[in-house]
């Protein structure tokens, strides 16, 4: 249920942009659906993050069900705000009224987590942690902070890798930890919880020791293997990006569009 977020090596669509292109197509992407109270121009939005990633050479379908908990948890929400406001026009009645409000402050709520988890689902698919870190270094941060975010992006991965680990020894040995009871979850604490802490404590000690050996942090600045240009896939991004924003601004301008 739980998606999988992990980088996906491609040359089509984002994967041509830089990280910084990319950065401000998904804060335009935030913007917009934020910013803006129109149910069309949050749709055409999530409409938009699909394209983007049937471009990018994405699965459309495969990138639909990797996101499945993301759509329940929608229809949650919406279901709540539908139930939660009683402003407004009746509709229907199940028992109780369902106003035109509800259902528009529900579609609304939707659409914003929506939009907000898949584009950085999709930012997250489309963008090289390595050259991520190099963009955030180019703009002033210290490379120590740079290669700290490459470092919490590979643990990602890694976790999730020993967890399945964990899980599989566990059957494998007849163990069904269970956090329904206090003595379950001081069993899922123990036997899988401490298991996966110290792995990755240890994971954790070796690259320091590594990072150390190779004299890390010694000069206050560092090279880098290749360096980050300015392409025509990131002029188009960024140029999207200000369209968003620009939507933004008419439909607040004129909210009946």
């Amino acid at each position: 249920m739980i998606p999988r977020v992990a980088y996906h090596a491609g040359t089509r669509g984002l994967h041509r942009a830089g990280p910084f292109s990319t950065s401000l197509l998904l804060a335009g992407m935030l913007a917009t659906v934020l910013a803006s109270g129109s149910l069309l121009v949050q749709l055409g939005t999530l409409l938009l993050v699909f394209l983007l990633a049937g471009i990018s050479g994405e699965s459309v379908r495969r990138y639909l069900i990797s996101l499945r908990f993301v759509w329940i948890f929608a229809v949650v929400l919406f279901v709540a705000q539908a139930l939660s406001i009683r402003e407004g026009v009746t509709v229907f009645r199940v028992g109780f009224a369902i106003t035109d409000l509800g259902l528009l402050s529900g579609g609304a709520m939707a659409l914003r987590f929506l939009v907000i988890l898949s584009g950085s689902f999709l930012f997250v698919l489309v963008t090289d942690p390595d050259r991520l870190a190099q963009s955030i270094i180019r703009l002033g941060v210290p490379y120590r902070y740079g290669h700290a975010v490459i470092l919490a992006l590979r643990f990602v991965p890694f976790f999730r890798n020993e967890l399945r680990t964990v899980r599989e020894a566990q059957k494998l040995r007849g163990i069904k930890p269970s956090v329904r009871s206090i003595s379950g979850l001081r069993q899922t604490i123990r036997y899988t919880f401490v298991p996966v802490l110290v792995s990755g404590l240890l994971r954790v000690d070796s690259i320091a020791m590594s990072m150390i050996g190779r004299c890390f942090g010694l000069h206050p600045r560092r090279t880098t293997s290749h360096r980050i240009g300015w392409s025509a896939a990131d002029t188009l991004t960024t140029l999207l990006a200000a369209v968003l924003i620009g939507v933004t601004v008419v439909s607040r301008r004129y909210p009946w569009l």
